[in-house]
């Protein structure tokens, strides 16, 4: 499945733009919104908004069928079909792989805990960057997180890509453990580097069988970061609790 892009002063112009190249009437068009697009005003710049509209051909063409030219209908005849979430992740990436002029091919597998997006490809590196740290890949999928969050979708989102995901999760545990034995060292508490829900819960549960370790997040947003202490003996001080490992 292969998608174009179009761009418009607003979405019913993006689509308006799609049809009529396309030869598509819109209610047959598939697509997703990259980009609503901003009218300005004061002092700010319009942005145009952007759909990507995604064709079955493997050439990106309609079949010659189905090719007809069509007047652009009035906003109240408009009638689209929205992708299925996983269509709508998948356009997504390809739209940002088009945009960096990245070959790049896709797919989603699901599990009982998460949809896996596996990104294959020779320029699948890109999103690892040249210190391997994966900055580009964590981004992508905080940004990809965040669409299924707001369209409330059940199963959480894991973007893997080139056995990253599984060298990122060993140094982790790595780094946990090293940072704990430094606290049994002198008992002075350790707090790591800002990490998402996901790598938090792999330091909790990396010493979660530690019997002088106690591990708690600190911290809001994107900024939440994960301690590491000396477990209290005092009560009322951090314990274990937490579904997602908060506190350990």
């Amino acid at each position: 499945m292969k998608d174009r892009i179009f761009s418009g002063a607003d979405v019913e112009e993006a689509l308006a733009a799609a049809g009529a190249t396309l030869g598509l009437p819109l209610a047959a068009l598939r697509y997703v919104v990259l980009e609503a697009g901003t009218a300005g005003g004061r002092g700010l710049k319009p942005t145009p908004a952007r759909i990507a509209v995604l064709l079955h051909e493997p050439g990106g063409t309609v079949p010659e069928q189905t090719r007809r030219r069509i007047p652009t209908p009035r906003a109240e005849e408009r009638s689209v079909e929205t992708l299925d979430p996983r269509a709508s992740l998948l356009a997504i990436v390809q739209a940002v792989a088009d945009a960096g002029g990245l070959e790049l091919d896709t797919e989603i597998e699901e599990t009982a805990e998460a949809l896996v997006l596996q990104l294959r490809g020779k320029d699948g590196t890109f999103f690892l960057g040249e210190d391997g740290r994966g900055e580009a890949l964590l981004a992508l999928e905080h940004l990809l997180q965040r669409i299924r969050s707001e369209a409330r979708e059940p199963l959480a989102l894991r973007v893997r890509c080139d056995g990253f995901r599984e060298r990122r999760d060993a140094a982790l545990g790595q780094e946990a453990r090293q940072l704990a034995e430094a606290v049994r060292a002198d008992g002075e508490p350790r707090t790591m580097a800002p990490l998402n829900a996901y790598e938090r819960r792999i330091v909790h549960l990396a010493l979660q069988d530690d019997p002088l370790i106690t591990t708690y997040s600190v911290g809001e947003g994107r900024d939440r970061r994960v301690t590491v202490a000396i477990k209290p003996t005092a009560a009322g001080e951090p314990t274990q609790g937490g579904e997602d490992g908060e506190e350990r």
